[in-house]
Parts: C-alpha cells; sequence; structure tokens
C-alpha cells in the first residue's frame, strides 16, 4: 500500500502504531462517540447530510451478510430488526483486536460499485469496534464480486468510508469523497479525504482539507497546564459536488467557520462563571479541482487554504506556488 508518512505520535494519521489496552478502548470509544456526536451537532453537521450517499446495506443485503460470512469467526455475524446484516459478533482476524472475545465489528457503510477497476464489480464495508483510537476504531474491507460470490481483496486499518460520496470521471473506477473526525481531550481534528482503490484493493488516500477545532477550550484556559491560550472554534458545515456533463472540470465546494479570540483576563473570569467568550466565526468556501488524480485548490481559494491546516498527505502534496 502506498501508505501516508507520519510519526508515531501523528494524530492525524490514518495508521494504527500503538495499541491502547482492551478495556481503554472500549471506555475510549464509548467517550468519543459522545464528544464527536455533540461536537457535529455544534459544527452543523446537518446541513452536510446531503453530500453524503445513503448506506447501500439493505440494497446488497445478501451480497454483505455473503460478505461478512467470509470475515466474521465463527460465521457469527449480528443482524437489525429488517434483517439487514450489521457486523460480527467478534472481531474479524484481520482486525489489529482479533483475539478479543469481549469486542465486535459493526458495519457502519456499505459501498456497491468499481472500485478497483472500471469492470469490476466491489463491494466496500467499513465499520468500527476492533482497532485502537489512533487507528479511527476501525477500518475498511474490500471484496470483488465474481458472479454473485464476494471475494475478499484487502483490508485496511484506520481507513474509515463511512460519510462519503461515490464519483467517477470518465473511464476511471469510482472513487470516495469522504469527511471524517479525530478527537482527543479538547482538540477536534475534522477531515475532507480522497480514497482511491488499486486493483489489489488497496487504498491511496489524498487528505484534501482539515480543520481544528478547541472550541472545548471555552474559556482560553490550556487544559493541560493551565496558561492562558486562544480561544479557536473551527469546522467543515458543507460540501458540494459537481459531476461535470460535458469536458469540464469535476468541482469540489468546502464550506468552512473559522473564529479565533485571546480572551481578556476579564472575559476569562466571566467565562468561568458561564458566560461564553464572544467570539466571531467567518465563512469560507474554498472550490477544488479535480484533475483526473487528485484535488487541487482553484487560484481563487489559495489565499483562504493560508487560514486552515495543511491538508498533509505525502503521496500528494499540492503546491500553490505557480
Amino acid at each position: 500500500m502506498l501508505q501516508l508518512d507520519v510519526t508515531p505520535d501523528d494524530p492525524r494519521s490514518f495508521r494504527s502504531y500503538s495499541m491502547n489496552t482492551r478495556s481503554t478502548l472500549i471506555g475510549t470509544l464509548m467517550f468519543l462517540v459522545v464528544i464527536l456526536v455533540s461536537w457535529r451537532g455544534c459544527l452543523g453537521q446537518s446541513k452536510m447530510d446531503a453530500f453524503f450517499d445513503p448506506d447501500e446495506v439493505s440494497t446488497h443485503r445478501i451480497l454483505v451478510a455473503d460478505a461478512l460470512k467470509q470475515i466474521c469467526p465463527r460465521g457469527l455475524l449480528s443482524f437489525d430488526t429488517h434483517g439487514n446484516a450489521t457486523g460480527c459478533h467478534y472481531c474479524p482476524p484481520q482486525a489489529t483486536e482479533h483475539d478479543a472475545d469481549d469486542l465486535s465489528w459493526d458495519l457502519k457503510r456499505t459501498f456497491a460499485g468499481h472500485f478497483t477497476s472500471p469492470d469490476e464489480e466491489n463491494i466496500v464495508l467499513t465499520g468500527r469496534g476492533c482497532e485502537s483510537h489512533s487507528a479511527n476504531f476501525g477500518g475498511t474491507f474490500v471484496f470483488a464480486v465474481n458472479g454473485s460470490v464476494p471475494q475478499l481483496l484487502h483490508y485496511e486499518s484506520a481507513l474509515i468510508t463511512e460519510r462519503c460520496h461515490k464519483f467517477r470521471v470518465a473511464k476511471s473506477m469510482d472513487m470516495l469523497v469522504c469527511v471524517d473526525d479525530w478527537g482527543a481531550q479538547v482538540t477536534l481534528w475534522s477531515y475532507v479525504y480522497l480514497v482511491k482503490f488499486h486493483q489489489n484493493g488497496q487504498s491511496n488516500v489524498q487528505h484534501i482539507f482539515e480543520t481544528v477545532d478547541k472550541s472545548r477550550q471555552a474559556c482560553g484556559i490550556d487544559f493541560f497546564d493551565g496558561r492562558n491560550t486562544s480561544v479557536q472554534k473551527s469546522g467543515i458545515t458543507a460540501l458540494e459536488f459537481a459531476e461535470p456533463r460535458d469536458k469540464s472540470v469535476t468541482t469540489l465546494a468546502i464550506t468552512a467557520t473559522l473564529g479565533e479570540k485571546s480572551p481578556t483576563d476579564e472575559e476569562r473570569r466571566a467565562c468561568q462563571q458561564g458566560k461564553p467568550v464572544p467570539l466571531t466565526l467567518n465563512t469560507y468556501r474554498m472550490t477544488f479541482l479535480f484533475d483526473g488524480n487528485i484535488f487541487r485548490p482553484a487560484r481563487e481559494s489559495e489565499k483562504m487554504l493560508e487560514l486552515f491546516p495543511k491538508a498533509e498527505s505525502a503521496e500528494h502534496s499540492y503546491s500553490t506556488e505557480h
């Protein structure tokens, strides 16, 4: 696999470098679910819902179940009240925590399409529950479908394809534009990234855009050492995708908010008494153009991008220099 060049301490890694204990994994997962749901609501998550494709598990019910039978230990699947498969009772052998009897693998999203070549049928299953926090608690399985029989090609730990939009350009395979979050203590990173799959099922990921939000540190007092710091709030609020009907370029528009302020001592004291620090949020709409391989920022968006963290990708880093 063409991996991102990251260090073990990089919290934005799509790879897992260290494993927590199972008890820590379960506790942290429950804590992060509550925090991320709260954060997403605050950052206008509902405005993004229209961008994401619907889950295809009910459309391909038998195919999904057949695929899960190949990876679920002892063939033990979980089902919802409608008869749709929802995951594995135990961790699949490909997952890092495969020997944990107290964990299960929960299917989060199913995509069907031509992901590994323009002519090959595939099914992509992403789920969580059997990886560490640093690996996004989950990963993605890629299957080839020959006739009606799914064949496992590859499992990618830490790759999450849960909230995604599927697209393709002329003579290409299907690709995914996805969004995900990664939180630690008082910081939340939100990402937009492109996922492409090779013929063997391994992935190629381009980080397109990201934001960093520290609004949980609301009073401008550092969570760790109590020193004065700024109040920062930022998030991705909308995505729009334009697939051309002619020879024009596929475009991705990302709308994000950003606000930062260094509170006065008086504002910090008032905040500790329950009065929020006044913070102005500015809204920015940036456009990215797909060149057939990766998304590159449109010239008119380059200055706005400088206000946000650089989307790190060792595979496809772009330069705004011309």
